[in-house]
């Protein structure tokens, strides 16, 4: 193995108490990674990149901010256990109490962008339709979207009454049926995207994926639902949540495997791509704790004690305020 060379100093989150540190990029033989020297938990290293060519691309571009979004957490409970829960809310962890309406509709008021209502998994709250009902009140023009994980929009009078609320779109979590925790599971993600069609929901598919392979078989949905799907997101899934990978999944492994498609866009960050296929755009992601390119360009998002701040570095505040939480009983696995 090379011994590494250092490609640019950067500034970066500690993964054990996300307080911003000085960091590197180095160069060796399996590729770019992420250094950082916390003063309390020691050094940590982040794989960020298999292709060197491929990331420096990327990172020497200019990158614009998106516009004004929200990523609202209206409850860390969730109906589901994933291998990957980014939000910790099964990882045995005592849970903040859901915020009351009352208290997400003055967050709304204050937020003139679009708003993505996030979990855990919202629709585990019975007045999910009045928060929805709440947004649209104070900015009616905005966008109100859900980010679920499908299980209860596969009840299509549901569905409907979230639509009929307010309802703009929906990000639907889809991911490889190996992947899920039960093909059951996957029934239903199924029943909900075929109820977004026949409600004709716009939908935004994310993919979650922690193996190559997993990438393939969403191009059939892609095809299929192509009147339906506006957007896709796939995601490798990084050493984040409850359990680390048994693969780490690049970028430039997926655009890769995705050759045939051309380029769309060069993404809001140096770790996001987009290509096209088949006239809809993919976005290929990876999350990295680099602050200066990542934290100004992602959405907003308000952590468990109500701080205001971006979307990347609250959730990984949230995960720092709630491991050091009284820790419950893990669930069973």
């Amino acid at each position: 193995m090379t011994s590494p060379c250092v490609y640019r100093e950067a500034r970066s989150l500690c993964p054990q108490c996300a307080r911003e540190m000085p960091s590197r990029y180095e160069e060796d033989s399996d590729g770019i990674l992420l250094r950082t020297v916390c003063d309390e938990h020691g050094e940590q290293v982040e794989p960020v990149e298999r292709d060197p060519a491929f990331f420096k691309a990327g990172y020497e571009l200019d990158y614009e901010s998106p516009v004004a979004h929200l990523a609202l957490v209206v409850t860390y409970r969730c109906n589901m256990s994933c291998r990957y829960c980014y939000s910790l809310s099964n990882a045995g962890f005592e849970l903040p109490p859901d915020r009351p309406v009352e208290r997400i509709a003055d967050f709304m008021s204050k937020f003139r962008g679009n708003i993505t209502l996030i979990g855990g998994e919202p629709t585990v709250r019975d007045d999910l339709g009045e928060i929805i009902e709440a947004g649209k009140r104070v900015g009616a023009a905005r966008k109100i979207s859900l980010a679920t994980n499908g299980q209860k929009i596969a009840n299509l009078s549901y569905l409907k009454s979230l639509r009929d609320r307010g309802l703009d779109f929906v990000f639907l979590s889809f991911n490889s049926p190996d992947y899920e925790p039960s093909p059951e599971t996957y029934r239903r993600k199924l029943e909900a995207l075929s109820n977004c069609r026949k409600l004709r929901i716009p939908v935004w598919l994310q993919r979650t994926i922690d193996e190559i392979g997993q990438l393939q078989s969403i191009l059939q949905f892609i095809e299929e639902y192509r009147r339906l799907i506006f957007h896709v997101t796939i995601r490798a899934v990084k050493p984040f949540g409850v359990c680390r990978p048994r693969d780490i999944v690049f970028v430039s492994d997926m655009a890769k495997l995705l050759q045939g498609s051309r380029p769309a866009g060069k993404g809001t960050t140096p770790f996001n791509r987009y290509v096209d296929f088949g006239g809809r755009p993919i976005k290929l992601c990876s999350w990295v704790n680099d602050v200066a390119r990542m934290d100004p360009l992602d959405s907003d998002y308000i952590i468990s004690d109500d701080t205001w701040t971006t979307f990347h570095r609250g959730m990984r505040m949230d995960e720092v305020l709630l491991k050091s939480r009284t820790r419950i009983e893990s669930p069973a696995r």
